[in-house]
């Protein structure tokens, strides 16, 4: 890479119009109000005709990344996780060009929606490319940390007229090593097709996490997984699938009995969805309630990891992810 130049920017799952999450101006300003979690950034790997716009923030120095060669530059994307540190490679643009200034994104389809939403701001971008590669939020488990990009917005590491100083060559190494590891697990043209956003699918909120069919594999080699692990313990086991109780298995061993709920990906990062019923009958009231989240459950050697409720708290963000509304009955007069 001849051309390299990082940027940093809000944290949002897929770039196409979700919320925001950063310790940006606007996006701070924002928090309380109607327009909170919106951000320019919200739009960064959507594309448009073929194209992916990029908004960066302004930074001090410099308005946008600008250089007199300004085509064909690598552009890094990085961004912080709102609950967690270190800085992430959420994704990257390819041959990008750098236009040196803020400019309304073609309109289209995508486009109208979301200003016919009232939103209040035009979002603008500064930078575009025909290749981008978005990091799906599930494999952004590689953090870094360093002064400069905790400091700014974004900064050029190689390229006509960039002095080599030491602090950048150090970071460019790491950041090369990053992008090797992550290349294999990035998804090159998002889209929606090829990488859906499950925020954007209120219909199936499972869509991000394959078709019903592999979900139904990941699941069944899942539970196959844990009956094994707890066979090797020494436990009986008795499938409850079939009976609304919080949980999917029962495991006895003597006079101990585990109430188990079986999650399983085919993913090395562990991700589940739970029920109201598996949180507030199981997590919530049963002592002997436990998850066995299972990685790589379609692989050879799946991983199985068990958690009581307070290992599950302290390991995982849970947060409400849909509600389900249905009409208020008011009580007849008596």
């Amino acid at each position: 890479m001849k051309k390299v130049l990082w940027v940093k920017f809000g944290w949002s799952e897929y770039y196409r119009g979700g919320s925001v999450d950063g310790n940006f101006g606007w996006l701070k300003d924002a928090k309380g109000s109607k327009n909170e979690g919106k951000g320019h950034e919200a739009f960064n790997f959507m594309p448009i005709n073929g194209t992916y716009y990029c908004y960066v923030p302004p930074q001090k120095k410099e308005y946008a990344p600008w250089n007199e060669d300004n085509h064909g530059w690598t552009v890094l994307c990085l961004a912080k996780h709102p609950k967690r540190s270190g800085i992430h490679i959420v994704g990257w643009y390819e041959d990008a060009t750098l236009l040196g200034k803020w400019l309304k994104p073609p309109r289209d389809r995508a486009r109208t929606e979301v200003e016919d939403e009232g939103s209040a701001y035009g979002w603008s971008y500064c930078i575009k490319s025909k290749s981008a590669f978005l990091v799906p939020p599930e494999n952004r488990t590689i953090p870094f940390s360093h002064p400069s990009v905790r400091q700014g917005k974004f900064s050029f590491l190689v390229g006509p007229h960039i002095e080599p100083k030491p602090e950048k060559k150090a970071l460019l190494k790491v950041l090369t090593n990053r992008l090797d590891q992550l290349r294999a697990l990035a998804v090159h043209q998002p889209s929606e097709e090829a990488i859906p956003d499950p925020e954007l699918n209120p219909s199936d909120p499972l869509t991000g996490f394959g078709s019903p069919e592999h979900r139904k594999q990941v699941e069944k080699a899942a539970e196959k997984a844990v009956i094994a692990y707890y066979a090797k313990r020494g436990f009986e086991s008795h499938d409850m699938t079939k009976v609304k109780c919080g949980y999917d298995f029962l495991f006895r061993k003597g006079s101990a009995s585990l109430h188990v709920e079986v999650k399983g990906t085919s993913s090395e990062n562990a991700g589940f969805f739970l029920t109201r019923n598996e949180h507030d009958v199981g997590l919530q009231n049963d002592p002997a309630w436990r998850m066995a989240m299972v990685t790589k459950a379609l692989s050879d050697n799946p991983v199985v990891q068990v958690f009581d409720a307070k290992q599950l708290r302290k390991a995982f963000d849970l947060a409400p992810y849909v509600y389900l509304g249905r009409p208020v009955v008011e009580p007849e007069p008596a």
